[in-house]
This record gives structure tokens, C-alpha cells and sequence, in this order.
């Protein structure tokens, strides 16, 4: 007896039920399996092929905003300056001779002497507030009877902290210096070096003001000191004058 075509369809309803069941519990179990923040692929197209195309899982890490790229808007590039004005200072020490230094006949001390001083640098703009490079200069001081050098190259960084709060802020600055160099004091009646500092160490710091601007250059206030020691030497410089900067960038 011929089957009519609507129970031979209810017939076989059963077994596609049974068959999408089956396809279902696999995708689960796939799915389980998978490794937290692995991709989970595309679901089988129309055709029966696996996706190509997979999609991130839900639970991804995103990127840090802290490394991402950012646009400079003040400073970039290379940078270059100068920095100079009136300084003051001292000198005191001994001559750069093991029979000498520690003994008070060959102590020479200068007391405060006036003269001028200053910096040039080169560099680069890491950040709108960060810049690093290297630096040479010093001061040349006339106290009393003598005449006082002190000087050499430093490694020089400047930091711009308040550049957050925006507008003229962002151009106040502090430069934080440290390196070596020379330091020679002299009477001015001779030839001969009261006081040699033998390759002394230098620090220094100071802080400005760069908020007058023409096209790339930036000007402003300077104010500095620096220090400059050795076993034989201790030399204190304090300076007072202007200060300016080129950025390449933006």
C-alpha cells in the first residue's frame, strides 16, 4: 500500500530533529574547549564550509591608552639651545698633587666671585614634556685675586611637570644636569693653578620659563646652579639669564 507524501515527510521529521541535535552539542563542546581569549571561528556557511573569517572572543584584552601613539602638540623632533647669563660662585681647594691636597699651607679659597656663564645643548624631543641630550658649558668667575673656571659636558634632561594642566604651564620647566669636566683656579699674578680639580664631577639643575615663541624657537628666564667637586676642588656656580630653545617639531 503506496505511503502518501505527507506521512512519509512526518516520518523522517524525527531523524533531521535528531541530526541538528547531534551538530549542536558538537559546536558547544568545540566552543568549551577553546582556550580563554582564543578566536572563535565563523559558524559553517551555506554551503557546509567551515568560516573563514574568525572574531575576536568576548574577553580579548584591550590595548593599554597609556602606549598609545599620541600626537605631539608642542615639542618633537630634534632640539637645540642656549642658555646664559650673569653667575656667581666660589672656589676652593688644593693643587691636583698627592703632596699637596689635604694640607692646609696649599689651601686656596676664593670667597664669592662674580662673572658670567652658560650652556649650549643638543637633543631629542622624547615627549611634549620630556627632552634629553648632551650639554657643555660653565662659568668663568673673578673673585678677589684670582680668576675661576669651571666646566665640561653633561648628559641633560628636561622635564615640563605641570604640562597636563595646558596653556602657559606647559612651558614651565626644570633641567636636572650631570657629567664631567674641569676646574682650574688661578692667581692673577701667575701661571701656576692654586686649585685643579683633576676631572671633577658636575651636577646641576635649575628651572625656566620658555613661553616666548617665534615660529620654532622658544625664549624665556633662565635660572641654574651647578656644583662641581673632586677630591682637590669645590666649586659652587649660581647663574641668572636667558634661555633659548629650537624644536624641529610639530
Amino acid at each position: 500500500m503506496a505511503t502518501s507524501l505527507p506521512l512519509r515527510r512526518a516520518a523522517a521529521l524525527p531523524a533531521l530533529l535528531s541530526l541538528g541535535l547531534l551538530h549542536s552539542t558538537a559546536s558547544a563542546q568545540e566552543a568549551a574547549a577553546a582556550p580563554p581569549g582564543s578566536a572563535v571561528p565563523d559558524p559553517p556557511g551555506a554551503d557546509g564550509q567551515p568560516g573563514t573569517a574568525p572574531r575576536p572572543a568576548e574577553d580579548a584584552p584591550l590595548a593599554d591608552p597609556l602606549f598609545a601613539p599620541r600626537k605631539a602638540v608642542r615639542r618633537s623632533g630634534f632640539t637645540a639651545g642656549i642658555a646664559g647669563g650673569l653667575a656667581l660662585g666660589s672656589a676652593a681647594g688644593f693643587p691636583n698633587d698627592v703632596q699637596k691636597i689635604g694640607y692646609e699651607r696649599h689651601y686656596t679659597e676664593t670667597g664669592v666671585g662674580i662673572g658670567g656663564g652658560g650652556y649650549v645643548w643638543l637633543g631629542g624631543v622624547l615627549a611634549d614634556w620630556l627632552t634629553f641630550g648632551l650639554a657643555f658649558g660653565g662659568h668663568g668667575l673673578s673673585a678677589a685675586d684670582h680668576g675661576a673656571l669651571a666646566g665640561g659636558v653633561m648628559f641633560h634632561t628636561e622635564v615640563f611637570p605641570l604640562f597636563s594642566l595646558g596653556e602657559r604651564w606647559r612651558e614651565v620647566g626644570i633641567t636636572v644636569d650631570a657629567g664631567t669636566g674641569v676646574a682650574y683656579t688661578t692667581p692673577d699674578d701667575s701661571r701656576t693653578d692654586v686649585i685643579d680639580g683633576a676631572l671633577p664631577a658636575r651636577i646641576g639643575g635649575g628651572v625656566f620659563y620658555e613661553g616666548i615663541r617665534l615660529w620654532k624657537v622658544s625664549m624665556g628666564p633662565w635660572l641654574y646652579a651647578d656644583y662641581t667637586w673632586s677630591t682637590s676642588v669645590r666649586q659652587p656656580g649660581f647663574y641668572l639669564g636667558w634661555r633659548t630653545a629650537l624644536y624641529t617639531g610639530p
